[in-house]
């Protein structure tokens, strides 16, 4: 979810707006499908790399933002522990050597922030979960300092009506019952994004589920949590129900945890995708300036359909679906999260 300005959704009214919006957001996406608006060519990748920060005996370092003001640099920003952050790479045209160009800056943007971590006497690790993690590190004394996070917290807590509850069984075995949606800060990953031609949208999501399996178990690297040896992948399991909005009661029938990886095939468009999330899960934060999508598009303008950006950035599919505006032309994507 990375709009700032966002606040708790309560109140019919508030609820009644919102719904509003994303109904005119998901036309204005239909007619932009139609009218052939999103951008078809060049095709481009781009990437996401979280990585925890640590003490000289790796144990979590709550400096975050401390660090973020010494890097100075666009490319990072903040995630929900203090102990974690993350780094946007630029969009690369997927040819040539995109891939090499892509490590690359990676590459230099971790010694970049690696150089400034040691004058805070900090270490950059690489890792899905921090093993030397304790229950501590999972108190909102931890939870980095910025509203959004604190508002999504609230809004978690308040749509499940009760404690988080974990229960994690592989060699060693984890039960846990938690306040807050910190569980989820113990993951770090690396999340590549793929532009993909509007008319191919659903044949090649359906194909990015396809190979999830195989990707994801050459990726598997994750076994421990709080010293207990888990799943091969804990990543998987603790995502889901760190901040699963299901009460216990819902957990063994149909309806569908908000992190998952689906249930069926895609069908029809994009914009089924979306209407599918909007109807499955209810919405858990808004924004205080809502535009009319529909009069942008009249106007000749590209809408950035806010209210839907914002609703799927609190739905998080394994694959999962993103629109987004670039240099004035806007284009979809796929978030792969294996």
């Amino acid at each position: 979810m990375g709009q700032l300005d966002v606040k708790l959704l309560k109140g019919p009214k508030d609820k009644a707006l919102y719904i509003h919006h994303l109904i005119k957001d998901l036309e204005a996406l239909d007619i932009m499908l139609k009218e052939g608006l999103i951008e078809k060519a060049p095709i481009r990748i781009g990437a996401e790399q979280e990585f925890c920060l640590t003490k000289k005996d790796f144990s979590p370092n709550n400096n975050s933002l401390e660090l973020l003001k010494a890097i100075d640099d666009d490319h990072f920003t903040t995630e929900l522990g203090k102990y974690n952050l993350e780094i946007n790479s630029d969009p690369l045209e997927l040819k040539a050597n995109c891939f090499s160009q892509l490590h690359h800056q990676l590459k230099n943007l971790l010694d970049k922030a690696s150089k400034v971590a040691k004058t805070k006497d900090t270490k950059i690790v690489l890792t899905g979960i921090l093993p030397t993690l304790r229950l501590k590190h999972i108190s909102q004394d931890y939870m980095t300092e910025v509203p959004r996070y604190h508002v999504l917290n609230d809004a978690l807590k308040s749509s499940r009506r009760e404690h988080f509850s974990i229960h994690i069984k592989g060699v060693d075995e984890l039960s846990l019952i938690h306040d807050s949606v910190m569980l989820e800060a113990c993951n770090t990953s690396f999340q590549t994004h793929l532009q993909i031609h509007p008319d191919q949208f659903v044949d090649t999501y359906n194909w990015a589920q396809t190979i999830a399996a195989p990707v994801l178990s050459s990726c598997a690297n994750s076994p421990i949590l709080f010293g207990r040896e888990l799943w091969a992948e804990t990543r998987v399991s603790l995502f889901t129900q760190s901040i699963d909005t299901r009460a216990n009661s819902f957990i063994h029938n149909e309806k569908q945890a908000r992190v998952s990886f689906g249930a069926d095939w895609e069908k029809g468009t994009v914009t089924d995708i979306f209407r599918d999330h909007i109807s499955r899960f209810i919405s858990l934060v808004t924004i205080e300036d809502h535009t009319d999508s529909l009069e942008l598009l009249e106007r000749g303008e590209i809408p950035k359909l806010r209210a839907l950006q914002l609703h799927n950035g609190t739905v998080y599919k394994w694959n999962r679906v993103c629109y987004g505006v670039g240099g004035g032309k806007p284009h979809l994507r796929i978030e792969c999260r294996y």
